[in-house]
C-alpha cells in the first residue's frame, strides 16, 4: 500500500526534499520486500508442484488442464460478473425514464452478490 506515500508527497511543499527523499526510500523498501516475498512463495509453489507431478506422473495432464482451466475462470470471472450491471447501467442511462432508474440502482447492488 504505496498509495498513501504518494499523496504525501503531494502535499509536501518544496523545500522539504529530505522528507521526500526518506518517503521515497520507505517506498522503495517496501516494493522490495513485497517482491522478495512474492518470489519466495512462488519458488516454493513451483517446488511443491514439481514435487508433486514427480510422484503421481499420472496425475500430470489432469493437473494442467485443471490449472489451466482455473485460470481462464479466473480471468474471466471478473468480465462476466461486471459486464451484466454494465449494460443496466448503459439501458438505464439511455432511456431517461423515471420507470428505469430502479435499473441503475440494481447496477450498483449486484457487484455485490
Amino acid at each position: 500500500m504505496t498509495d498513501k506515500h504518494y499523496y504525501e508527497i503531494k502535499h509536501l511543499s518544496i523545500k522539504s526534499k529530505y522528507e521526500v527523499f526518506n518517503i521515497i526510500k520507505c517506498v522503495k523498501r517496501k516494493i522490495t520486500i513485497y517482491f522478495v516475498f512474492t518470489f519466495l512463495l512462488f519458488a516454493f509453489y513451483w517446488y511443491s508442484i514439481t514435487c508433486f507431478c514427480a510422484v503421481y506422473v499420472n496425475t500430470q495432464t489432469a493437473f494442467i488442464k485443471d490449472s489451466v482451466t482455473s485460470f481462464a475462470f479466473g480471468l474471466l470471472y471478473p468480465f462476466i460478473l461486471y459486464l451484466f450491471p454494465a449494460i443496466l447501467r448503459v439501458i438505464s442511462l439511455r432511456l431517461t425514464k423515471s420507470d428505469l432508474s430502479c435499473l441503475y440502482t440494481m447496477s450498483d447492488i449486484i457487484p455485490f452478490f
